[in-house]
């Protein structure tokens, strides 16, 4: 049986895993003493606080803002590459919203995204509400255990209630966004129907895993919070919740197909109507003018 972890407190793994290791004594090597230990473990205990603490400054969800602010990131000598395509970029995306970088940005992004066009379009409220409300069940058939499943549910459809019947405020909904203690159930939510879907359709998406089982990477790679998308997860939340999605990359390399973009699922006829920028291990929300 799969288990499902309680809604987590603590600061992004994200955050530890950037604290670099003591540098070792130069020259031969040493003897380390309990003290040598104590001082490199209160060191990298205050470059962890630090780290965080920078963290907590970068809103959840960042105001929509013009997309130069992409551009002015990158200095146009040191970082030419990015800089040039910001700049190709700022002709087809007026606006951005950044998402803070700690391993639930992409989850981060497309529920801001999904939360916008129910504000704008009541056929999108139904359409998601009754997605949404399938998973219930299915992630119980699924094996999840009843109790932490039903709260996780009940409190994601209590949650959207209010924008489902048309009854929203909308500055509480993006105070609620940037809350730790209010997301954190969103993204948990939308992390289980994500490794859902790939359990349902085990024989198609496990072939792409090496090493482990479907099941153990969906613990460790989805379940699990403040752990970057990949491929497969972007892919499993796309279909979980049927909404297609784009990503526009900074790296062309980083692009699946080679190409400046990737739309997921990668068949659709339309323009996904959800546009996400991808820098190295990051995720933001952007807009077409």
């Amino acid at each position: 049986m799969t288990g499902v972890e309680a809604v987590p407190t603590a600061e992004p793994a994200s955050a530890h895993s950037a604290a670099k290791d003591v540098d070792p004594p130069i020259g031969e090597t040493a003897k380390r003493t309990p003290e040598d230990a104590q001082r490199e473990n209160e060191l990298t205990e205050a470059q962890l606080n630090r780290i965080e603490e920078e963290q907590k400054q970068v809103p959840l969800v960042g105001d929509r803002v013009p997309f130069e602010v992409v551009v002015m990131e990158y200095d146009p000598v040191e970082s030419a590459e990015f800089y040039n395509k910001a700049k190709d970029l700022l002709e087809t995306y007026g606006d951005v919203r950044l998402i803070r970088r700690d391993g639930n940005c992409f989850y981060r992004a497309v529920l801001v995204a999904q939360v916008e066009l129910m504000l704008n379009d009541p056929a999108e409220c139904s359409r998601f509400e009754q997605v949404c409300k399938g998973w219930q069940e299915r992630l119980i058939k699924l094996g999840y255990p009843d109790f932490t499943t039903n709260d996780f549910c009940e409190v994601f459809y209590k949650w959207m209630t209010p924008i489902w019947s048309h009854q929203v405020n909308r500055q509480k909904i993006f105070e609620d966004l940037n809350d730790d203690n209010e997301a954190n159930y969103l993204i948990i939510f939308l992390r289980l129907i994500t490794a859902g879907y790939l359990k349902e359709n085990s024989e198609e998406y496990a072939p792409f895993i090496e090493n482990v089982s479907l099941s153990d990477y969906c613990i460790t790679e989805i379940e699990s919070m403040w752990k970057d998308a990949d491929h497969l997860a972007v892919t499993g939340l796309v279909n979980a919740i049927g909404q297609s999605i784009r990503v526009q990359y900074m790296d062309q390399n980083a692009a699946p197909n080679g190409g400046l973009f990737y739309d997921f699922p990668p068949d659709q006829k339309e323009v996904p109507r959800i546009t996400l920028l991808y820098r190295p291990g990051h995720y933001d929300l952007i807009y077409r003018r």
